[in-house]
């Protein structure tokens, strides 16, 4: 479930404009927060792009090394 905080900030009504266009926002709300969740969105996927790079995720599974042998459980 989301939660919601609202915030009282300054932006630039120039970058607000841009937003609602790149987004097809109607609104400055809905323009700044589509602008917001695709930034969160995309540090997001860096970040798990960067931990399969690393090593840190893999997706490979265990297979038996030859016949007879199992899986670790690694």
């Amino acid at each position: 479930m989301a939660r919601y905080t609202q915030y009282t900030v300054q932006i630039d009504a120039a970058f607000v404009a841009d937003a609602r266009k790149a987004y097809g926002a109607e609104t400055d709300e809905q323009g700044i927060q589509a602008a917001v969740e695709d930034a969160a969105k995309r540090l997001r996927r860096q970040e798990f792009s960067d931990a399969i790079k690393s090593g840190e995720i893999h997706f490979m599974p265990d297979v038996p090394s030859g016949p007879g042998q199992e899986a670790s459980a690694a």
